[in-house]
């Protein structure tokens, strides 16, 4: 995917996803967030790159729990 994210999330750029997520983060939790960071966008990229082929997309989802037997 050509618009996809970097492979890993410069400091900076977690500075400012943190302050938009209204986070204060030291330099000591930001060097533990940011690998958890780089591993769930890795993921998301992983997800990005499945072929659905012709799958179309669901238009209804009933959320709600039903009883089991």
């Amino acid at each position: 995917m050509s618009d996809s994210v970097p492979e890993q999330i410069e400091p900076s750029e977690l500075l400012v996803l943190g302050r938009a997520a209204r986070l204060e983060l030291t330099s000591d939790r930001r060097a533990v967030v940011a690998p958890a960071l780089d591993g769930i966008l890795g993921l998301l990229d992983a997800l990005d790159a499945v072929d659905l082929g012709e799958t179309p997309p669901t238009n209804s989802f009933d959320p709600r729990w039903r009883d089991l037997p």
